[in-house]
């Protein structure tokens, strides 16, 4: 009789749990939390630059629906390319005193997050602004949610340096690649 009582207690809290984690995120507002990056990479025929911001502000809203809303924006002048000449070069080019911030502002279709998911792909669509320009984009992240409060997204996008009026550096004479490469981690913690 003990046992019996531990297990059906056990299954009792373990419903609990599963219908909290379902309801939970059927309808939560999350804040970007430390421990979230942006990172570039650009290519260059003679190697590969690669500059990392850990100062990203945002908020995600999964609706009751499961459609999915997300912005994110980043200082320019945050990025670290390991290379201090290569990062105030990069500032000067993309006008960072200008044109401060990347943000990044998304959205998925009804239903991309289905009730209870603990790991979903979320197919986006939205508009990057970049050099005080904005450009649409799509991808599609991995939403991770590790219980009712936190979830982590990962995903990335091509950006086109020249569709966003920025001229691209050259070394040598050889001018690095259009494509922008960008990665997204966000850490996110439901607001309370």
């Amino acid at each position: 009789m003990f046992t019996s009582a531990i297990s059906t207690a056990k299954r009792g809290a373990l419903l609990i749990a599963v219908l909290s984690l379902s309801s939970a995120w059927a309808s939560a507002k999350y804040a970007v939390m430390p421990g979230s990056s942006l990172t570039y990479k650009m290519v260059h025929k003679l190697h590969e630059v690669e500059g990392v911001s850990k100062s990203v502000e945002g908020k995600a809203v999964v609706a009751e629906d499961g459609h999915v809303v997300v912005q994110a924006r980043v200082k320019v002048e945050s990025f670290d390319s390991n290379n201090g000449n290569r990062d105030a070069h990069m500032k000067e080019v993309t006008e960072a005193s200008k044109f401060p911030y990347v943000e990044i502002k998304a959205a998925s279709v009804p239903g991309a997050v289905p009730k209870g998911a603990t790991q979903v792909n979320v197919p986006l669509k939205g508009k990057v602004t970049f050099h005080g320009v904005e450009q649409p984009f799509s991808t599609t992240v991995t939403v991770v949610f590790k219980d009712a409060t936190h979830a982590t997204v990962s995903g990335g996008f091509p950006v086109s340096l020249e569709a966003h009026k920025i001229e691209r550096p050259s070394l040598l004479t050889v001018k690095v690649s259009d494509e922008l490469k960008i990665d997204i981690k966000l850490v996110l913690e439901a607001e309370k």
